[in-house]
């Protein structure tokens, strides 16, 4: 009986293993002869794999307050089209939408609608870069794309974010540029006019979700761009300036009419001329508090306590944080050349070597250049892709601040991408590639014998590219699984606070972690709460409209004057404002904590401290009576 089951198990497994073969082949011919129709179906099907198996979330709390912003909820009034970081084109769209269909999570498909056509224009590019005649190649290409996917697109699909977004749609614009280019110089005839048009409108699309993730593909591509113009012909160079000119003729007049929109608004008058000194003390973190610089502070009043306070994204205080006092502390020492130090440099390439992800894109490379012409144009000039990511980052570095993950991982994974395409236009074979074997045996057998007859190079790639795609797919997996546990406990505690529309919410920088949330959440739980954020929403409109609603003249006096304001900020936090209570106010107040989901997520309320003489005349009081 057991040796009957195990013959029909076999028999099973080799009659679905034929299916999925015939299935693969299949696709196969199909992508050969459609590619825009697989590429629209296959990378739909990818991404709704990825989000039921990853259920992604937000890499950054930016996003969600920006989805609060244009659908008018919590801080945010009413539905505003100025997002700060987006054009307020993007804006308009999406408050007319949430104005018409108010419970539906737009924000987040816009941004998953963006995902969705950068793939497909990557997968199609990479369809039609190869040549026809190759045995083989449309398989190869596919490979290729699905390495791409795990490696960089699971990453970027998983932690959505509006930075990464724009660079994702540059870059397929780009690509879908350069195809244009190259299809017009291999066939005089051929027919660019929709490859071209699309290019141009995602690289509209890029520059209106984040300008300066356009600048970055821009400028990272521009090795890649060189290396195929010397070989395009006149005509296709016409073509593809024509699209280009037209598209930067388009950004320019949208990103003038944004900054016009602000300009002619008179609720956002001084906000960015401060808002460009703000980022210095706690987002760019130029500034530090030594023994050499305290006179640079104590000059204006502050103390050591004030600098770690706006250090610590709190300066809604307009005396303290006036933009006179700001602007006279960055003026009165040189911030930007002295926090140029080994340590600070080695700060950013230590972060980049502890990255699983900067990993796995690492080792998955050789695999993508093994395809490639060792002598061939295209290998250098995907080198200088990568010098000028390289570049980048340590310009970015110097002159700005330390990059997050979401600046210096698409500049770093740039290259592979590129190298997916000329990967798969070059005719060489891949060390994928399976030869076949007239020798008796089954398959395992043979699949031995090919690995041992592979060059030790070859084999040293293969290698690499298996445990690169371990890491990377690992990685996502471990992220969602923390992203998931962290989600629950996020929901617990909002539970636990009950909003009744009574309480003011004042959420301290990071603490509360709105980035775990769905892109497809359309936050009604957190509708009804009142909220004020110490992050860069401070002196918005929005903000002080909230303020002026609860009849708040100063944020830091009402924390522990009011009874109907709660704080949700970490315990560090709590022992700033502590000190600033009592520096500014001459007050000793404490933290009262209400509720709590471990040791970062705390809140409460805070309260005068009551004084051990107070607490004797009390009870004396108590005794006469």
């Amino acid at each position: 009986m057991a040796i009957r089951d195990i013959v029909m198990s076999t028999l099973r497994v080799a009659h679905w293993s034929n299916r999925v073969r015939a299935a693969l082949l299949a696709c196969e011919h199909w992508a050969a002869r459609a590619p825009l129709r697989f590429a629209l179906l296959a990378v739909l099907a990818l991404l709704a794999i990825a989000f039921v198996v990853l259920q992604p979330s937000y890499d950054t709390n930016d996003d969600v307050f920006m989805t609060m912003i244009v659908s008018g909820q919590s801080f945010c009034p009413a539905p505003d089209e100025h997002l700060i970081f987006s054009n307020v084109l993007i804006g308009h769209a999406l408050t007319q939408l949430y104005t018409t269909w108010p419970h539906f999570p737009w924000y987040g498909c816009y941004l998953l609608l963006i995902h969705y056509l950068a793939q497909v224009s990557l997968l199609y590019c990479a369809l039609k870069s190869g040549p026809e005649s190759v045995a083989g190649g449309t398989r190869r290409r596919l490979a290729l794309y699905l390495i791409y996917f795990v490696v960089v697109e699971l990453l970027f699909f998983n932690s959505l974010q509006f930075t990464t977004t724009a660079f994702l749609a540059a870059q397929a614009g780009i690509f879908l540029l350069l195809l244009a280019v190259r299809r017009r110089t291999s066939q005089v005839e051929a027919t660019v006019a929709w490859p071209l048009g699309t290019a141009g409108l995602m690289l509209l699309v890029a520059g209106l979700v984040r300008l300066e993730s356009l600048w970055m593909a821009l400028l990272v591509a521009a090795p890649l761009a060189f290396s195929l113009a010397r070989q395009a012909s006149r005509r296709a160079l016409v073509a593809g300036g024509i699209a280009t000119a037209t598209a930067a003729i388009l950004i320019v007049s949208a990103t003038a009419y944004d900054r016009i929109s602000y300009r002619h608004d008179p609720r956002w008058s001084g906000f960015f001329d401060y808002n460009q000194l703000r980022v210095k003390f706690n987002d760019y973190q130029w500034t530090f508090y030594s023994p050499q610089t305290a006179h640079v502070f104590q000059a204006v009043g502050w103390t050591k306590n004030d600098h770690e306070m706006i250090a610590h994204w709190f300066f809604d205080d307009p005396a303290v944080y006036s933009e006179q006092h700001l602007r006279a502390i960055l003026q009165a020492y040189p911030w930007k050349t002295e926090r140029l130090t080994p340590a600070y440099f080695w700060q950013i390439g230590r972060g980049m070597l502890r990255d699983r992800s900067v990993w796995a894109v690492m080792l998955v490379l050789p695999f993508f250049f093994a395809g490639i012409d060792r002598r061939s144009q295209p290998r250098w000039a995907i080198i200088g892709c990568a010098i000028v990511g390289i570049g980048l980052v340590a310009l970015i570095t110097w002159n700005n601040k330390l990059p997050p993950a979401r600046v210096y991982f698409p500049l770093l994974s740039f290259p592979l991408a590129a190298a997916l395409l000329l990967s798969a236009s070059s005719a060489n074979a891949s060390p994928l590639r399976v030869e076949q074997t007239t020798k008796a045996g089954g398959r395992l057998r043979q699949a031995v014998i090919t690995w041992r007859t592979r060059p030790p190079r070859t084999r040293a790639v293969l290698v690499l590219l298996v445990v690169g795609i371990g890491m990377g797919s690992h990685h996502q997996c471990r992220r969602s699984l923390l992203v998931h546990r962290d989600r629950r406990a996020l929901q617990t505690f909002l539970d636990e606070l009950r909003p009744d529309g009574r309480n003011l919410y004042v959420c301290w920088g990071a603490t509360m972690p709105f980035e775990l949330a769905s892109p497809l959440d359309t936050l009604a739980s957190r509708s009804q709460m009142p909220m004020l954020n110490l992050v860069w929403t401070q002196r918005t409109p929005w903000q002080e409209h909230i303020k002026a609603q609860h009849e708040i003249s100063n944020l830091a006096q009402a924390i522990y004057q009011r009874d109907d304001i709660v704080l949700v900020a970490a315990p560090a936090d709590q022992a700033l404002f502590a000190t600033f209570a009592k520096e500014h106010f001459q007050t000793d107040v404490e933290f009262v904590p209400s509720s709590s989901a471990g040791q970062k997520l705390v809140a409460g309320r805070f309260q005068r401290r009551v004084q051990p003489s107070e607490t004797a005349g009390t009870r004396s009081d108590a005794q006469r009576r």
